[in-house]
């Protein structure tokens, strides 16, 4: 993302206005850090290491983990109770810094190494506004994205390239194929998100350019894929297909051989790991092949559809950030810059995923983790891999501004979806229930409620 000088210089004008956005904060002999559980050993020691090496730092650094997916909502509540420095995922930076909970980034080196480093598509979602003016709020220094954890002695290298393999293999081994690790928004992403496999064509528009109007959720990729994970997930009672989270756990029903794969995340390798031992594989998602049904009574006006074509599974390719507490003292704002400058380099998120298999986020990175592949672990190394090579089948969630975040997540959206694949009762059945409920959750999406009406030519486009 090309920046001009003007555009810089008003960001380090931005450190005028963070006084006012609070002083409280932590000690003033300390800068404390909040990091996901997984790697609080890690960042300690790298932190304890550049005290060291920097005398001229000025403060010691206390690093605590915390559980990176709930941290905003423990932000939003009371952010002088919170670090000086925090994680959180992209998607909730507009959120945070509208409700003053976060301070801009200013130091011209920093702002610059995160424009030289980062792929365009997280360069669109971490700068936001502030007073009319768009600042970068979030450094990335963690991606993520949604991968597929197996069982290697159940399911074969061939199985697990599609959802039809891996059905074939649950029924072999008297299991579900796969299980969902929630049932949210971000994890309905694998279905939403997929694009056709050999064009890699999707017709899914998602806030583009930010823009709540511009979504389209209607096209005929969509309706099918719908109706393939209606059948997918059909068998959710029977015990061979697609299964929803279940309170015994993901974890346990991978241990004991009652699902053979689980969709998720690199948060959950070392769980997948612990369940599966030596029978751990890791890959990208599988595809799916639609059918007569899946298409039957499309036009294809609405988007070209055919049995027989195959769809790759999409995914959300994230990154997780470091952000600065507003509260925290103002003295305190440039060495904490210097200090996300160091941990969010190519070094050091180089170091932090071959000590605590955290995939690096700066633009090529596959290259590092291909050079080291003799060191690794294989299953870490199929892990990131497979995490790099789904970043070509998603998007970061597109979520600038809190509004698209509460809207997407929070306004039934998901539970919409969730029952519209189960189709209780057969009540979504029909190609225009369908219709309708991809029409209702792209309403919720752009105005946050269920539309009065629905036309009665559908697909329909929404004001």
């Amino acid at each position: 993302m090309k920046r001009n000088g003007k555009f810089l210089a008003s960001l380090m004008m931005a450190g005028m206005v963070v006084p006012l956005l609070g002083s409280c904060g932590s000690s003033k002999k300390s800068i404390t850090l909040w990091v996901g559980d997984e790697s609080t050993t890690f960042y300690q020691k790298v932190c304890n290491e550049y005290v060291a090496a920097h005398s001229d730092f000025g403060y010691s650094i206390e690093v605590k983990g915390v559980d990176t997916g709930s941290v905003a909502g423990t932000i939003t509540a009371d952010p002088s109770a919170c670090a000086d420095i925090y994680t959180v995922a992209h998607d909730n930076i507009g959120k945070l810094a509208s409700q003053k909970c976060a301070k801009p980034i200013t130091e011209e080196s920093l702002v610059k190494q995160v424009n030289d480093d980062n792929p365009q598509g997280y360069l669109d979602v971490i700068y936001n506004e502030l007073e009319g003016q768009k600042y970068l709020f979030g450094v990335p220094y963690i991606s993520q994205a949604l991968v597929l954890y197996y069982n290697t002695e159940k399911v074969s290298a061939e199985q697990v390239k599609t959802f039809e393999g891996l059905e074939q293999a649950a029924i072999a081994a008297n299991a579900f194929a796969t299980t969902l690790t929630g049932d949210d928004g971000f994890n309905f992403s694998f279905t939403v998100l997929a694009r056709n496999a050999k064009t890699l064509a999707t017709t899914l528009k998602l806030y583009e350019g930010g823009q709540k109007k511009n979504c389209w959720f209607q096209g005929n990729d969509e309706v099918a894929s719908l109706r393939w994970a209606q059948r997918f997930f059909s068998n959710q009672k029977s015990g061979h297909g697609g299964q929803f989270p279940t309170d015994s756990g993901w974890e346990t029903g991978l241990a004991q051989g009652k699902t053979l794969s689980i969709v998720g995340g690199a948060w959950h390798y070392d769980a997948a790991a612990a369940s599966l031992g030596s029978k751990l594989g890791v890959t990208v998602l599988p595809t799916y092949t639609l059918t007569a049904s899946d298409v039957e009574g499309l036009d294809q006006k609405d988007g070209p559809i055919a049995a027989g074509d195959v769809m790759q599974a999409g995914t959300f390719a994230d990154c997780k950030v470091f952000m600065i507490n507003a509260t925290s003292a103002a003295e305190k704002y440039q060495k904490e810059q210097e200090l996300i400058k160091y941990l969010s380099s190519r070094d050091v998120q180089n170091q932090s995923f071959k000590e605590a298999k955290n995939v690096p986020a700066y633009k090529g990175a596959d290259i590092y983790i291909e050079s080291i592949k003799g060191e690794l672990d294989a299953g870490v190394y199929a892990m990131a891999k497979a995490q790099v090579k789904m970043a070509e089948y998603g998007i970061p969630q597109p979520f600038v501004t809190p509004t698209l975040n509460t809207y997407y997540y929070s306004m039934k959206g998901p539970d919409r979806y969730k029952n519209a694949i189960l189709n209780e009762g057969g009540a979504w059945s029909t190609l225009r229930k369908v219709r309708e409920e991809l029409y209702t959750i792209q309403n919720i999406w752009q105005h946050g409620k269920v539309p009065g009406s629905i036309p009665e030519v559908l697909p329909a486009q929404i004001d």
